[in-house]
């Protein structure tokens, strides 16, 4: 059971949470949600963004990951579209905003191995705050080109389609208990079951002395993002550039306004729903040379065991080397695909090489990361990606489902498989408070929290 610790000292400010008034799809108009709503749009592949678009006219696809056009031009784009498409649902009534400010309180059943497991969450409006000044701590690195990306539309839509996944210690059920009594023998305002079978529910919790506690108790605690680095930055960045616009004109910028918060899903660490799976790395352009070099160069680095894949053999080799990695975990252990390389390849980093080659650079708790051994000794040294390369998302893509990297080698979708065990959340929490952050993606929480369930206005 994960162990929670409180943070004294660091950040002497915590978390600011308020209710709001949600815009949510009206239930006159839509008569299933399973039809508007999406996963976040940073996993979607194209293949689901087509289906989602074919799926319902007013899918939320069409603001959180509109279509290009080859006539785009500045002034009309996939960002301005998906502005016009808001406001359009918004005059039509399509979407509609609730009159009373409400915590919006969620469940989500959903099958994780064969078992069904239910998690306890609650969207509310969090205030912003700089990483490193207040209680909301951030894990891994972002992409520049994401944040651009997200940034953009921002600025077209003015709203908040999809909710910041982050998570908070509550061992004691202060908060999580006090609103699942107010859900408990109470019929929820949306019940309905997603595409893929997950039964979602929700409740509009209006009592305005719940608010008070619930905002009295998340006062005392960090918030540590699970899942929306890059849209927290993109909020952080959207505040500060209509901070400056409004100081410029007239010097003075009220703190309350709408852009100082922005919308978050907030769930327990204890909740027995908390899940995260791996995400295993998929490397493409890689050098001809360290692909042809590369059990060479790993061992180096690397105790590498060769496990022979051939057509009659590679589904064997498969199970045996996702066990391996499976029964080494916390020992620095992952798998390697190669394109056009027959074997498959297990990787043992070898006993203290991190700390001789990082000691001076990378801080103690980041040099034991199966994702950092995998971004510094495989990627970067054996690889022979550089900065720039890390940055390039056409150049590194990611999957949490093992089948899936497997085949995108066999496929020639890309150079390089790399599989991993999953990041452990006492990582993610030694992390954060230490005010540090991992390489980028370095966790896959699941389930992922629905697009357009609720959405927060910031106009």
């Amino acid at each position: 059971m994960f162990k929670a610790h409180f943070w004294i000292g660091r950040f002497s400010a915590m978390a600011k949470t308020m209710p709001f008034r949600g815009v949510l799809y009206n239930p006159d108009k839509i008569q299933d949600l399973k039809d508007v709503v999406t996963p976040p749009y940073d996993v979607i592949s194209e293949r689901q963004r087509r289906a989602y678009f074919e799926r319902h006219p007013q899918n939320v696809i069409r603001l959180i990951l509109s279509k290009e056009r080859p006539d785009d031009t500045e002034k009309n784009n996939r960002y301005t579209r998906a502005g016009e498409f808001f406001r359009s649902w918004l005059d039509a009534g399509i979407l509609k905003q609730d009159v009373e400010p409400a915590l919006y309180v969620t469940e989500m059943d959903f099958s994780n191995e064969d078992e069904v497991r239910t998690r306890l969450g609650f969207v509310v409006l969090v205030r912003l705050e700089d990483f490193g000044r207040g209680g909301i701590l951030p894990h891994e690195k972002t992409f520049s080109a994401t944040k651009a990306d997200r940034l953009k539309l921002m600025e077209a839509c003015e709203a908040n389609f999809s909710p910041i996944f982050s998570l908070f210690a509550d061992p004691d059920e202060e908060v999580m208990g006090l609103l699942r009594a107010c859900t408990e023998r109470v019929e929820p305002d949306i019940d309905f079951r997603e595409v893929i079978g997950y039964r979602h529910r929700l409740w509009r919790v209006t009592d305005r002395q719940i608010h008070r506690q619930v905002s009295e108790k998340m006062a005392a605690r960090c918030l540590f993002i699970a899942d929306g680095h890059h849209r927290y930055e993109t909020a952080l960045n959207y505040k500060n550039q209509i901070m400056s616009r409004i100081m410029s004109q007239n010097g003075t910028f009220d703190s309350e306004a709408p852009c100082n918060y922005v919308m978050m899903y907030l769930t327990s660490m204890q909740d027995r729903g908390m899940i995260i799976r791996s995400v295993h790395r998929l490397l493409s352009k890689v050098p001809q040379n360290a692909m042809d070099g590369f059990v060479k160069k790993a061992k180096d680095f690397f105790d590498v065991e060769v496990l022979n894949a051939q057509a009659g053999n590679y589904d064997d080799a498969r199970t045996t080397l996702i066990s391996k990695i499976r029964a080494g975990a916390d020992q620095g252990v992952m798998g390697a695909v190669v394109r056009n390389h027959d074997p498959l390849y297990f990787l043992r980093a070898k006993e203290g090489i991190m700390d001789r080659l990082f000691e001076g650079d990378i801080s103690a708790p980041l040099r034991k990361l199966d994702v950092k051994i995998a971004t510094k000794l495989v990627i970067q040294k054996v690889l022979e990606f550089d900065k720039a390369a890390l940055d390039d998302e056409k150049r590194i893509s990611y999957t949490s489902r093992a089948p899936k990297a497997f085949k995108a080698v066999k496929e020639g979708k890309c150079d390089v498989a790399l599989i991993l065990n999953p990041t452990r959340l006492s990582d993610v929490e030694e992390i954060s408070r230490a005010g540090l952050v991992m390489p980028k993606k370095s966790t896959y929480f699941f389930p992922k929290v629905v697009s357009g369930l609720v959405i927060n206005k910031l106009d």
